[in-house]
């Protein structure tokens, strides 16, 4: 690592040498770190410059992922001391270590330029430096085609996102890319996008090229043509992988919950706010001595008038007071001997995500375990604690019912995590995510609602804000709690985040209020302004 800081007049010098090194590959780079075209003031063969993708990419999309701390770190370094150098890989050629070069000649050509040299396993001079490739796959792309669904065109970002060139997708029907549970949908919303002549979008999994399937929403619109022959349709392809991928996620969350309460050996009934029965498990009947229960009329049925009144006196208490109440009650059928059973009456507020109450057919111990579990299983994020994302938005829902148009939420986005878990290691980033929840906890109100909707992603919701610097202010703190550096067991780790706000308007719904939130968000992050920005309807 350099220590010493580089003279203006020794960087061009080096970088004089490299270019005049044959086998050096050179690339412009901004002082953020992403790769932009080089300057024509360089005076660098087109031959030898590195190809840009459509994206903005970085030197760690050409380098493999185990080289990315030590390409942090020089460039960290070099733009300390105005050089740095580090041994790396290429992911088109990982077997063949190289030298990477950074120079700050920013005050000479508006740039830095990074230079990788001929591989350090003494290939001889002309090795082929254009093999190098930048792999950066585009989020989204563009095609063309036919009302009949026959591909007429695509964009270069089509070949990027999907793999296929246009020889191989011009002139091939567009259902031949479509995974095959997912042809219903298309052609229904095809049918009706030509039907309305307008535009409709839908969700679908392409193949890619290399026989992987990524998930794509696609919003196609008709464009009429002077003729009905020159009639097409143009669709925009956005990759929702990842967001599928969290959906995914949630729904095996829910059905590992039913799983597990139908795994226990106690009779579990949940009941909504209008005490319907929304959800029994299969013990239920069998601890309730019944064929089967679909109402909380059949529970209710095999009880005591006293019993009954017992337990309609625990639902009115928890809705009352928020407490549960443990009950003893009897079982009575014609002909059998009576049974008794404790009875655990749970309420469940906004907080859970699920108003209503929870009935646990089961002896004390077993039933004080499972509403434990079951409530925080159902709720919470296991790692941070916060709510999880179903019941965030449900507690949301609520407070714009009832806050009468003063709630705000504020949506959190760590930067810079993904290097965090990528140099240090999941379990280190595990430590960020608890630690950041913590912190963000401490500094809200006790009405105030924290979830964790995504993977580094905190979403607010602070009720009664009555004004936008009220909102601001709130936002405000929670990025001054993050300032300060992290003491972890891996050592000090410094995070911020980009942070945007959104207050409650009529005629918009929590996940609209989120949608807004999060566009503030994108552009605090995007614009890198270092302080919360309120959505402004722009």
């Amino acid at each position: 690592m350099t220590t010493e800081t580089v003279s203006l007049d020794e960087r061009v010098r080096l970088l004089d040498e490299l270019l005049a090194e044959p086998n050096a590959l050179l690339v412009a780079i901004a002082a953020d770190g992403h790769l932009v075209a080089m300057p024509a003031s360089v005076p660098v063969p087109a031959g030898r410059v590195l190809q840009l993708p459509p994206d903005r990419a970085t030197m760690l999309d050409v380098l493999v992922e185990d080289d990315a701390v030590p390409i942090v770190h020089a460039w960290v370094d070099h733009l300390r001391s105005g050089a740095s150098s580090a041994v790396v890989h290429t992911r088109s050629d990982p077997l063949s270590p190289r030298q990477l070069s950074f120079l700050d000649v920013r005050e000479q050509y508006g740039v830095c330029i990074g230079a990788l040299g001929r591989a350090l396993d003494d290939l001889p001079a002309g090795d082929g430096h254009t093999t190098i490739t930048v792999s950066r796959r585009p989020r989204s792309c563009t095609v063309e085609a036919t009302p009949m669904g026959v591909f007429t065109g695509i964009e270069e970002r089509t070949t990027g996102m999907l793999g296929w060139t246009a020889e191989q997708m011009v002139g091939q029907s567009s259902l031949d890319f479509v995974h095959p549970d997912d042809q219903g949908r298309a052609i229904d919303t095809w049918m009706e996008m030509l039907a309305l002549r307008s535009s409709q979008r839908t969700r679908m999994r392409y193949r890619r090229s290399d026989g992987s399937w990524v998930w794509v929403e696609s919003e196609c619109t008709f464009r009429a043509g002077e003729t009905e022959d020159e009639d097409s349709v143009l669709s925009y392809l956005n990759d929702v992988s990842d967001e599928m991928a969290a959906q995914q996620a949630l729904e095996q969350q829910a059905q590992l919950l039913r799983r597990v309460s139908e795994s226990m050996p106690v009779g579990i009934g949940q009941l909504s706010v209008a005490r319907e029965l929304v959800y029994a498990n299969t013990r239920l009947p069998a601890v309730l001595g019944l064929d089967r229960v679909d109402r909380l009329a059949d529970v209710l049925g095999v009880l005591s008038e006293e019993d009954v009144a017992a337990l309609d006196a625990a639902l009115d208490a928890g809705t009352a007071t928020g407490g549960s109440t443990r009950l003893e009650v009897r079982l009575d059928h014609e002909g059998e001997h009576p049974r008794v059973c404790s009875v655990i009456v749970t309420p469940l507020s906004d907080r859970e995500g699920a108003p209503g109450a929870l009935l646990c057919f089961t002896d004390e111990t077993d039933s004080v375990r499972l509403r434990e579990e079951l409530t925080a299983k159902a709720t919470f994020d296991v790692l941070t604690g916060c709510h999880n994302r179903a019941s965030t938005m449900t507690a949301l829902e609520k407070a714009l019912l009832v806050d009468d148009g003063l709630t705000a939420v504020v949506f959190i986005d760590l930067d810079h995590f993904k290097p965090i878990n990528d140099t240090l290691g999941h379990a280190v980033g595990d430590e960020v995510l608890a630690a950041t929840a913590t912190r963000l906890g401490a500094v809200l109100r006790a009405d105030d609602v924290l979830g964790r909707i995504g993977g580094d992603e905190f979403l607010v919701i602070g009720r009664r804000i009555g004004s936008p610097d009220a909102a601001l202010s709130l936002a405000q703190r929670l990025q001054d709690a993050l300032v300060v550096p992290l003491e972890l067991s891996a050592g000090t780790v410094t995070i911020g985040a980009s942070i945007g706000v959104a207050r409650a308007e009529p005629g918009v719904d929590a996940v609209d209020l989120t949608k807004r939130a999060d566009a503030a968000m994108y552009q605090c992050k995007q614009q890198r302004l270092g302080a919360p920005v309120l959505y402004d309807g722009a």
